[in-house]
């Protein structure tokens, strides 16, 4: 069945005001829509590909609601942070849209000093723009822009992610600060799929606490 989505523009742009525009009206449309981002996120289950995409990352876990490879999106909630990790200045691979449904956080957007010569690392950074996001606030960060969060808990997001434009972050929280293992025994990693107990889990928290029906 066809949605609504399925006519967002491109995001493949290099215009950081265009993506903000589009991804701000897709935000603000999703977060209005309960109906579809109920069925979104129900369809996860039997999506063998979203499934795979929706993932327990160092900085929080993320269900991958909506897939647009050929117009370079992914749209995302974001849930179950890792406060000591957001608290960190990191970076992404890609220029990223965010709107906030429920919970809040202190928002820091850090300087940047670097020439591009050398290695980047948190000595090149300088105070930048402080904000209180809540409920309804939104923000776009490019792909080279670092930043941190102080978020209250049970914080949820609404994300819509570009291209990747970047093979790894330059900055990231050491391997110990990294979510655990699926399974005991494996290796950590930055980011790992989702297994379908931690999505029954993570469905069940958003319906008890009124995100969807």
């Amino acid at each position: 069945m066809n949605v609504w989505l399925d006519e967002v523009p491109s995001l493949d742009t290099p215009n950081l005001r265009d993506v903000q525009q589009i991804s701000g009206d897709t935000l603000n449309r999703l977060a209005a829509d309960r109906k579809l981002l109920t069925r979104l996120v129900d369809e996860i289950l039997h999506d063998p590909e979203r499934l795979a995409n929706s993932r327990s990352t160092l900085l929080l876990n993320r269900l991958s609601l909506y897939q647009a490879p050929e117009r370079g999106f992914e749209v995302h909630l974001n849930l179950n942070v890792r406060p000591d990790n957001q608290r960190a200045p990191h970076d992404h691979c890609y220029t990223f849209a965010t709107r906030i449904l429920t919970g809040g956080y202190v928002h820091v957007v850090r300087l940047r000093t670097d020439t591009g010569s050398g290695a980047f690392s948190e000595r090149n950074l300088e105070p930048g723009i402080v904000t209180i996001e809540h409920p309804g606030s939104a923000y776009t960060l490019g792909h080279s822009m670092v930043h941190q969060a102080a978020m209250e808990p049970g914080s949820v997001t609404l994300c819509v992610r570009g291209p990747r434009r970047k093979a790894t972050a330059e900055l990231m929280p050491p391997s110990d600060a990294w979510p655990a293992p699926a399974e005991p025994g494996a290796e950590i990693a930055e980011s790992r799929p989702m297994n379908e107990h931690e999505y029954r889990l993570t469905r069940s928290w958003l319906f008890l606490h009124d995100l969807i029906d």
